[in-house]
C-alpha cells in the first residue's frame, strides 16, 4: 500500500500546459462499486475520500448492490472508468457473468475492471480472467488503504490516457497486455527485465536497446546497471562511470535531478522511485534506432503508470520481508525465518538436520523484576553465546519470546559437557554476571515423517514446555513421540466427525450401598467405538477434545444420551439416581448451562434423579467462578460430586464452603489399602471430613472383596468397582438390574 511518487502527476501537468485555458475544465473520475456487503462498501467509499487526486480532478464514486444494479448504471453512465466489482453476490458468478455483460453486451471494452472478494475460493482461474478482460483480482483482505488508492489512481489514470488514445486501440491493447504480465513479478530483477521487454514490444525496439540503472544517495556514476536489454546487455552488472555512456549520461542527471521522465523522440529515459520507503530510485532507458511516433510516446506514458507503482510494491515487499524475518529490536532471525528454513528444506536436507530448541527458564519472572530491557540484553547475551559454542554452519533464531531455535547437522555430537553449557550458564550483564538455567529440546527431522514447518514448530514448542513443567533439563524427541502425536492428531479429525454423528455413547456402571448391598446410583461415562469395533480409551479421546476444544460439544452430547438411558430406566421402574461428569469448561461457558437447563425441560424427568461430577482439581483451580456456576444448578435441584478426591489440592478453607453433597475417594487409595498404610490413614482423614461436613462418601475402584470389607467397616457409604459391575450398556443393564436384585 503505497503512495504514488511525485513523477506519477507529471504526464497529466504536460498535457494540462498544452490546454488553452476555457479547456482546464475539471475532469471526473467515475468509479463504480458493485458490491452486496453494504458495511464493506460504504467503508470502501470512505476511503476513497482521502484519495489525492491530480489538479482539476473530482472522484465520484457510484454504488450498486447487485449485478442487474450495475447493468443498468453502466447503460446510463459511459464514462465509468473504473469497476470495483466483488465476485460473488447474489450468484456465485454474478461478478463474472456482470463482466460478460460489460465487455460483450454493453461493448465496453475500455472501463477498468477490479475483481475483489472475500472469498478466495472463488478466485478466478487466469484463463477466465483473461477472456473476460478482467484487470486485476484482489482479497479483501489485502486491500488496505495505500493499496486501494494505488490501484484506484493507477487504474484511472491508465483509463484516462486509454480513452484520449482511442485510435490508437492495437498498441494500447498491448500496454494492457504488458502490464498484466509484470504483475506477477515481485522480485526486482525479474520484473525490470520484464518491464524492458514488454517495453521493446510496445515501441517495436529491434536493433536499439533499453537498461534499466538502480541508484540511491549515491553519485549517479556509482549507479549499477540491474537489467539490459538489446545493444545494451553487455552492460549488466557495470557502474555507469564503466560502461562508456557519455551520450546519455545528460539526461539520465537530468531525469534524476527534476525527478521525472524525460522523454524524446530518439531516447526517452523513465525515472521511478520509492517514496517513504528508502531512499532508491530507478532510471529506465529506452534508445530506438528510429524516432518514436507520438503514438508510441503516448503509449509509454500509459504504460509507465503502470510501472510506477510496481517498483514501490516491490520496495514495500522486501521491508515487509525484512520486517517480517527479523526481530525488530534484536536483529535477530525470528520465527516466521525459521518456519521459512523448514519449508524451503530439501528431502536429504530434511534427513540431514536436527532442530534444537532453548528456552531460558523464569525469562518472564525476570522481565517483571528487571524490565524489558534487560531481558533484551539476556537474549543478545544467550544468541552470541550460542553463536559462540555452536558450529558457524548453525543457525540460529528466536523463534519464541524466550526460546531460541537451531537448525543444525545431524551428526554433530551433543556432549554431555555442551548440554550443561546449554542449560546452565552465567550471563554477564553490564558486568554483572547472573546465573540462568535453560530446558533443552533435542528433535531429529527425520523423525517427524515430513511433517509442516509450523506443525513442527508446535510440536517442539509442545514439548520443550512439558518438559520445562516438569523441571527436565534436555529432552530428545523420539519417533515413538511423533506416533503418539500423528494419532492424536488423526484421532482428533475422527473425533470431530464422530460428535457430528452423533456416534459416541454411555455405559453405567452401578454405585452400590456397601452396608445393604443396594444398587443405589448410577455413573454414566462416556464411550467411543470406532467403525472397526475397536474402542479409544476415555482418558485418551478427552484430553483430545479438551485440546481441540470439542470438550462441550462432547459433554453436550454424552449429557443427552445420559438423559436418554435415565429415561428407559424410569420407563423400566427404575427411580435410581445417574451422575454425569461436567469439566471446568463446561461449567465456565456461558450456554452449558442454558442447554443442561433446556435438557430438563425436553425430558420432563424428575431433577433429584441427576448428580453433576466434577473433580476435585477443577473445582479448586477457578473456586470463586466454578462455585457461581455449581451454584446454579444446585438451584435447579442436581446434586454436586467432588471426584478423584484427595489427589489435587484442595485446602481446608475451600472444602468447608465448596458447593457439594458427595465426594468420592479417589480409585489410587483404594487400590492400595491392602500393601499401603498410608491410603489408609488418607481414607480415613476424608470419612472424617464427610462425617464433618456432611458429605455422603463413595469409593471409587473396589476390585477386592477386602476392599470392600475395610470400607465397610471404616465407615463409607457407597461403593463402585468391578467388584460389584463393569460399566454397561442401557441394554444390558436393564437384564442385570433384574438379575441382581434377584439375589
Amino acid at each position: 500500500m503505497v503512495d504514488q511518487s511525485a513523477d506519477s502527476y507529471k504526464f497529466l501537468e504536460e498535457l494540462e500546459q498544452n490546454q488553452k485555458p476555457s479547456d482546464k475544465l475539471v475532469k471526473v473520475w467515475k468509479v463504480l462499486s458493485v458490491e452486496d456487503d453494504l458495511d464493506y462498501q460504504s467503508a470502501l467509499v470512505s476511503s476513497l475520500e482521502s484519495l489525492i487526486l491530480p489538479a482539476h480532478t473530482k472522484l465520484k464514486v457510484l454504488k450498486a448492490n447487485s449485478a442487474f444494479d450495475a447493468s443498468r448504471l453502466l447503460r446510463t453512465h459511459n464514462d465509468i472508468g473504473l469497476i470495483l466489482l466483488d465476485v460473488v453476490m447474489e450468484e456465485d458468478d454474478a461478478g463474472l457473468r456482470l463482466v460478460t455483460t460489460i465487455r460483450e453486451e454493453l461493448g465496453n471494452a475500455l472501463v477498468r475492471i477490479v475483481l475483489v472478494t472475500g472469498q478466495p475460493g472463488f478466485a478466478p482461474e487466469k484463463e477466465v480472467m483473461s477472456a473476460l478482460d478482467i484487470d486485476e483480482y484482489w482479497n479483501k483482505a489485502d486491500l488496505k488503504l495505500e493499496k486501494l488508492h494505488s490501484i484506484v489512481s493507477s487504474n484511472m489514470r491508465t483509463w484516462s490516457y486509454i480513452s484520449e488514445l482511442a485510435d490508437a486501440r492495437q498498441g494500447l491493447q498491448i500496454v494492457l497486455d504488458a502490464a498484466r504480465t509484470i504483475s506477477s513479478r515481485f522480485d526486482l530483477a525479474t520484473f525490470t527485465h520484464t518491464v524492458l521487454a514488454e517495453i521493446g514490444n510496445i515501441i517495436g525496439v529491434k536493433e536499439g536497446g533499453l537498461f534499466c540503472v538502480g541508484n540511491s544517495l549515491a553519485p549517479l556514476e556509482d549507479a549499477q546497471v540491474l537489467t539490459a536489454t538489446g545493444c545494451f546487455t553487455k552492460l549488466v552488472g557495470l557502474k555507469l562511470s564503466d560502461a562508456h555512456l557519455s551520450e546519455l549520461f545528460g539526461d539520465l542527471q537530468q531525469a534524476l535531478n527534476e525527478k521525472h521522465h524525460v522523454i524524446t523522440p530518439i531516447r526517452s529515459v523513465f525515472y521511478f522511485e520509492t517514496n517513504g520507503i528508502n531512499e532508491t530510485c530507478y532510471l529506465m532507458v529506452v534508445n530506438s534506432s528510429s524516432p518514436l511516433t507520438e503514438a508510441n510516446i503516448n503509449l509509454l506514458k500509459v504504460f509507465s503508470e503502470n510501472i510506477s507503482s510496481g517498483f514501490t510494491n516491490i520496495a514495500l515487499l522486501n521491508r515487509v520481508t525484512e520486517l517480517a524475518y527479523i526481530h525488530s529490536d534484536l536483529n535477530i532471525p525470528n520465527r516466521n525465518w525459521l518456519k521459512k528454513e523448514i519449508q524451503n528444506m530439501s528431502r536429504l536436507e530434511w534427513q540431514q538436520t536436527r532442530l534444537l530448541m532453548l528456552e531460558v527458564n523464569y525469562f518472564d519472572e525476570m522481565k517483571f523484576t528487571f524490565g524489558y530491557e534487560f531481558t533484551l540484553n539476556v537474549l543478545t547475551y544467550v544468541y552470541e553465546n550460542l553463536r559462540q559454542i555452536l558450529p558457524n554452519s548453525s543457525q540460529v533464531t528466536l523463534s519464541g519470546h524466550k526460546q531460541f531455535s537451531i537448525l543444525l547437522d545431524i551428526n554433530f555430537e551433543l556432549s554431555p559437557e555442551l548440554i550443561d553449557k546449554l542449560t546452565y550458564n552465567e550471563i554477564k550483564i553490564d558486568g554483572v554476571a547472573h546465573v540462568s538455567s535453560f530446558t533443552l529440546l533435542d528433535m531429529r527431522l527425520d523423525t517427524l515423517n515430513q511433517s509442516s514447518a509450523i506443525k513442527i514448530i508446535n510440536m517442539a514448542e509442545s514439548e520443550l514446555k512439558q518438559a520445562s513443567l516438569n523441571n527436565i533439563a534436555y529432552t530428545q524427541h523420539s519417533q515413538q513421540e511423533t506416533d503418539l502425536i500423528s494419532r492424536r492428531y488423526s484421532l482428533m479429525g475422527e473425533l470431530r466427525h464422530t460428535i457430528r454423528e452423533r456416534k459416541l455413547s454411555v455405559m453405567l456402571q452401578p454405585k452400590v450401598s456397601l452396608s445393604s448391598g443396594k444398587v443405589v446410583g448410577f455413573e454414566s461415562l462416556a464411550r467411543w467405538q470406532r467403525d472397526d469395533g475397536s474402542f479409544v480409551p476415555p482418558d485418551e479421546f478427552i484430553a483430545i477434545a479438551e485440546a481441540a476444544g470439542l470438550i462441550i460439544k462432547l459433554d453436550c452430547l454424552i449429557f443427552e444420551k445420559t438423559m436418554e438411558a435415565l429415561k428407559t430406566l424410569v420407563d423400566t421402574g427404575y427411580q435410581v439416581p445417574v451422575a454425569f461428569n461436567a469439566s471446568s469448561f463446561d461449567l465456565l461457558h456461558p450456554d452449558y448451562f442454558d442447554f443442561i437447563s433446556s435438557c430438563l425441560t425436553s425430558f420432563g424427568l424428575p431433577v433429584e434423579l441427576l448428580e453433576l461430577e466434577v473433580t476435585e482439581t477443577q473445582a479448586i483451580s477457578d473456586y470463586e467462578r466454578i462455585q457461581q456456576c455449581l451454584q446454579r444448578f444446585v438451584a435447579l435441584g442436581i446434586k454436586i460430586s467432588i471426584d478423584d478426591f484427595g489427589t489435587g489440592y484442595s485446602s481446608l478453607a475451600h472444602i468447608s464452603n465448596i458447593t457439594a453433597h458427595c465426594i468420592k475417594i479417589d480409585r489410587s487409595f483404594v487400590s492400595k489399602l491392602e500393601t499401603d498404610k498410608n491410603s489408609e490413614h488418607v481414607i480415613n482423614m476424608i470419612l472424617t471430613l464427610g462425617e464433618k461436613f456432611n458429605f455422603s462418601i463413595v469409593a471409587e475402584g473396589i476390585e477386592t472383596e477386602y476392599q470392600k470389607q475395610w470400607l465397610s467397616r471404616a465407615g463409607c457409604d457407597i461403593g463402585q468397582g468391578y467388584l460389584f459391575a463393569r460399566p454397561m450398556p442401557i441394554s444390558d443393564l436393564v437384564p442385570w438390574l433384574v438379575t441382581y436384585n434377584k439375589r
